[in-house]
């Protein structure tokens, strides 16, 4: 970490510390963002990464949202782990909810003119991934809709998941049915998940007896969703079937639904002779556990949240000054920036 890097670490965490009581923090943070947005935005993203929440890191998303970089941060799953973009995807768009579509925008479009900006596979993927996982409604179709038919077979499935979802149409997903790529199959079972139609359930116990293994454990787990009464006894089945793959898919199948009553059936399942059928079972054994656990986690988080929130309240900080000679060298060292910033 460079002698700038470590000032601003420094002032940074001193100003969203005291943002509330320190009149000089609200400047201080303003005019890092727009004189030095290199050093700024790095510090404020890490700052956004943590589970804090505060007027501070409100205005710390605010000043962030103005960079044009911001979308392509959030794009590269090089620069965090899936749920850590989301987090932050979702800190955005509680200060400005149009931020999703800001972000579909860099996506390929339906006629190749945003060519020369569009994000590649690998950010696409991503952020389908993010925007499936915080943008509600419909909204975003008439942007992404073309997407299920991309060249590219990666994108061309995750886009089939995020407007699958949003049309939840039984003919819809039987036409992707029809694609010769496995993933985006699939895909179109899921997402009829938590469709309760007899059309919907027609196609999905159709699909249990489809030739791909991730095509029938979809299925399956789509008719569970409706309480499809002979799911359980056709899991049991897949689970003693001669086929390794069904079987690992029979493992996936109950940690994905996630009750305790499979706990034995998965505990026999570690035992099985094929290496992938064993992953899977302990790897939903371990799903159902945490599961198991989860409201326990839940009420001690939120226990701690309180004590954090009665802390803050008693606590009180004396005004020091954050715009002194050191700030100004801080400044003054860093005008060369790679992010640009539209404040």
């Amino acid at each position: 970490m460079t002698l700038q890097e470590r000032i601003a670490q420094k002032y940074m965490n001193q100003a969203v510390e005291e943002f509330n009581s320190n009149p000089l923090s609200l400047g201080f943070l303003r005019r890092l963002a727009n004189e030095a947005p290199g050093i700024f935005f790095p510090e404020a993203i890490r700052h956004l990464k943590s589970n804090d929440k505060s007027n501070a890191h409100r205005f710390l998303t605010i000043l962030t949202l103005r960079f044009d970089d911001l979308t392509d941060y959030l794009a590269d799953p090089t620069n965090a782990p899936r749920d850590v973009a989301t987090k932050l995807l979702k800190r955005f768009l509680a200060v400005d909810p149009s931020f999703d579509v800001r972000l579909a925008h860099k996506l390929p479009d339906r006629v190749h003119a945003n060519s020369a900006i569009a994000f590649d596979s690998a950010k696409s993927t991503r952020a389908l991934d993010i925007l499936d996982e915080t943008s509600r409604g419909r909204r975003l179709v008439p942007i992404l809709g073309h997407l299920p038919a991309s060249s590219d077979s990666k994108i061309a499935a995750k886009a089939t998941l995020f407007v699958g979802r949003r049309v939840q149409s039984p003919a819809w997903s039987a036409k992707h049915l029809s694609s010769t790529d496995q993933r985006i199959r699939a895909n179109a079972v899921e997402s009829l998940w938590g469709l309760n139609t007899p059309p919907a359930i027609k196609l999905l116990e159709n699909c249990t007896e489809d030739k791909n293994n991730r095509v029938v454990g979809n299925a399956l787990v789509g008719l569970h969703v409706t309480g499809h009464r002979e799911v359980e006894a056709q899991i049991r089945a897949l689970a003693r079937d001669s086929g390794s793959l069904l079987r690992t898919t029979a493992a996936w199948t109950m940690g994905r639904i996630g009750q305790t009553k499979w706990i034995e059936s998965l505990t026999q399942m570690i035992k099985d002779e094929d290496p992938h059928v064993r992953s899977m079972a302990l790897r939903s054994l371990t799903e159902i556990r945490r599961l198991e656990s989860g409201t326990a986690e839940a009420i001690a988080a939120k226990a701690a949240g309180a004590s954090s929130a009665v802390k803050a309240a008693t606590v009180q900080r004396a005004a020091e000054s954050l715009l002194g000679e050191t700030s100004d060298f801080l400044v003054a060292e860093s005008k060369t920036a790679p992010l640009t910033s539209r404040v």
